[in-house]
């Protein structure tokens, strides 16, 4: 089997190889997409995507009794968070912010779970 670059390279240069190879053969090579983009676009894509949170409110006592409040988007300068039921939205400076809708108590408390890598590819396994 071809690398990845040479079977990029094959399919710009017009050699025969199709899309679909080049698919198959990210696929193979254990990449989660099949698109290729241009390094250029991927730095840029990189570089002002924003991160991913739920807002999880839990109880202080027991903190495994937990559940998903809401949604949030994190760029440079704005928070978006939707609730989980998507009746209310709000923006603010930080995540941390965020939480202040929520009430904290005693017995209760919310925290901001941010979406990693590791939590994206366990749930892309579990489909």
């Amino acid at each position: 089997m071809m690398g990845i670059a040479a079977v990029t390279a094959s399919v710009e240069s017009g050699d025969g190889v199709t899309e679909e190879q080049v698919a198959e053969a990210r696929r193979a090579a254990g990449f989660l997409s099949s698109e290729v983009y241009d390094p250029a676009v991927v730095d840029m894509v990189m570089a002002s995507a924003p991160s991913l949170f739920t807002v999880v409110e839990y109880e202080v006592a027991n903190p495994e009794i937990a559940r998903v409040m809401g949604y949030g988007v994190s760029a440079d300068e704005w928070v978006h968070v939707v609730s989980a039921d998507g009746k209310a939205c709000g923006t603010f400076e930080t995540a941390e912010e965020a939480l202040k809708p929520y009430g904290k108590s005693d017995e209760v408390a919310a925290r901001v779970v941010w979406v990693t890598p590791d939590l994206v590819v366990q749930k892309l396994l579990m489909r």
